[in-house]
């Protein structure tokens, strides 16, 4: 196993402005192989300039590894800007200590990455695999679609232990989302596949959907009025009414399940 630490150096986030740093080029894979200094060399953006990571990030390397899939990257420092961390990354592990900035684990293929704090908006998005841990709240978008893309989460699983903001799983059409807190308004949002589970409460989930399963443990605040009541069922002991839609994509389309308490 090799841990490959890296420390964002205090002065980067020091000016009134925090200039974001865009790290997607620090992924287990991307670095499985290269020395301290090499890994020091790996060229990252902050703001409009690319910048060589040693610049801004203390590195320091320990053990070996067979592959990349043995390979764990450690962030640390103020990491609240810092964006695209695990962004594409197929295997391997990626340990965010702190607040991370936007883009956390986006097109993510495989691997694991925990966030030991709150991930801000398009988390997960469009992700195809692996799993990723928010032990914080969770932003906007999270596992969504990028604008412009018409299909968001494919695979893999993400679990916010806090809340998540608006629009969580958008156009998602496979993979789960497990949120152990509240989600706010349309989770779900032109769903096609896949499962949410929400165990706080939820605004108007599965506007739109088309396909896919929604389970909310909490309650649901301004439930959508064009989805079919199927049946009464029980769910892990707890009796839950089962609803199909969204009807306003037409009765052929509305695939999705819904399940309330």
């Amino acid at each position: 196993m090799q841990t490959i630490r890296l420390k964002l150096k205090e002065g980067v986030m020091s000016g009134v402005a925090k200039i974001p740093v865009i790290v997607d080029s620090l992924t287990p894979d991307k670095l499985s192989g290269k020395s301290e200094a090499e890994i020091k060399a790996v060229k990252v953006w902050w703001g409009n300039r690319e910048e060589n990571t040693g610049d801004l990030f203390e590195v320091s390397v320990e053990g070996e590894a067979g592959s990349a899939e043995e390979v764990k990257v450690v962030m640390e420092g103020d990491l609240t800007r810092v964006k695209y961390i695990g962004a594409g990354m197929k295997t391997g592990e990626i340990v965010a200590n702190g607040d991370v900035d936007m883009h956390c684990g986006a097109l993510m293929e495989g691997g694991k990455i925990t966030v030991k704090g709150n991930a801000d908006c398009w988390a997960g998005r469009e992700m195809r695999g692996g799993e990723l841990i928010i032990e914080g709240d969770a932003g906007a978008n999270l596992c969504a679609m990028y604008r412009g893309e018409t299909t968001g989460m494919t695979g893999g699983k993400v679990i916010v232990h806090g809340n998540a903001g608006e629009c969580a799983g958008q156009y998602m059409a496979g993979g789960e989302i497990l949120i152990k807190g509240n989600a706010d308004i349309l989770a779900g949002l032109n769903m096609k596949g896949g499962k949410i589970t929400i165990e706080g409460d939820a605004i108007m989930p599965g506007a739109d959907m088309t396909g896919g399963e929604i389970l909310i443990k909490g309650k649901v605040e301004d439930m959508i009025p064009s989805f079919k009541f199927v049946e009464t069922t029980t769910i892990e002991g707890e009796e839950y009414r089962k609803y199909t839609g969204d009807l306003a994509m037409t009765e052929k389309r509305a695939k999705g399940v819904l399940y309330v308490k």
